[in-house]
């Protein structure tokens, strides 16, 4: 049977994070579903390793089809974790941090081929971190990455209250309370430092995918649910933008899944078996 462990890795700036390790069965031959001698899964805004749902769910079908899976939290996990972490209070470029810490813990482990598979912020931080040169991958999966992208925002019909709660993030810099901490409803209902909403979300597009996937030299796939589509800020134009990026097939391959919402709750094996069939045609 699998086995899990609990483990952890220090970040250069001293912040200790936690994950789980799921190990294959002892004896298991190292299927050909996953390429890959360790998968790191990277949870969304306000997760952490042990929640439950799309990368619970894949990482233990990594783990039995004969890989390690590796669970890990970033300094973003849950809403306020200690007085440096929590989503409320990160910086999105400190996940550079976060996993150059989980990338030195695994390759002193002499796991050198290495898979990121993000869901949604995960996703947008594994693009961003390979980007700016703090891993490696050799390959990305990024499951319902949202765009960070201020003009999709302020457009966007469904978006009314994300152009409220920005406003007033804006004048609460501008009154010198930008530490202060407010309640947003868009993209997600959280706790946020006004001055953070105003970084994930201002013009200068930051942490916008887009901006940052043509920095990427390992092949990606993005997987994008057609409900998020039609009904997400968020997700809206993310698709046609992605085609739209001279960027060769075998190095970026953009799928819609139809129907689904950004943790694929109808059917949650289905982003396994796009990963599995990407993975084996690359």
């Amino acid at each position: 049977m699998m086995t899990t462990s609990l483990v952890r890795s220090q970040t250069p700036d001293k912040l200790r994070l936690d994950a789980a390790l799921q190990l294959p069965q002892a004896g298991l031959d190292h299927g050909d579903d996953w390429p890959a001698d360790l998968v790191i899964l990277v949870h969304g805004t306000g997760n952490n390793f042990y929640s439950p749902g799309i990368l619970e769910h894949v990482a233990t079908a990594v783990a039995a089809a004969g890989t390690p899976a590796l669970r890990i939290n970033t300094r973003g996990h849950d809403g306020l974790a200690g007085g440096r972490g929590g989503a409320a209070l990160e910086h999105i470029d400190e996940c550079r941090l976060d996993l150059a810490a989980w990338w030195a813990w695994s390759r002193e482990r002499n796991w050198e081929r290495i898979v990121l598979v993000g869901h949604s912020m995960g996703g947008v931080k594994s693009i961003y971190a390979t980007a700016a040169g703090a891993v490696d991958p050799a390959a990305i999966i990024a499951i319902s990455p949202p765009r960070f992208c201020h003009r999709m925002f302020q457009q966007h019909p469904a978006a009314e209250p994300f152009r409220e709660d920005y406003a007033r993030a804006c004048e609460m810099v501008e009154a010198d309370r930008g530490d202060e901490l407010i309640p947003v409803r868009q993209p997600l209902p959280m706790w946020i430092r006004a001055a953070g909403y105003i970084e994930k979300y201002g013009p200068e597009d930051r942490y916008d995918l887009v901006r940052h996937l043509p920095q990427v030299s390992c092949p990606v796939l993005v997987l994008v649910g057609g409900d998020s589509v039609e009904r997400s800020p968020a997700f809206g134009s993310l698709p046609v933008d992605l085609a739209a990026l001279e960027i060769p097939a075998e190095r970026l391959a953009v799928e819609l899944i139809a129907g689904a919402d950004m943790h694929y709750t109808n059917d949650p094996d289905e982003p396994l078996r796009r990963a599995v069939e990407w993975l084996g045609t690359g």
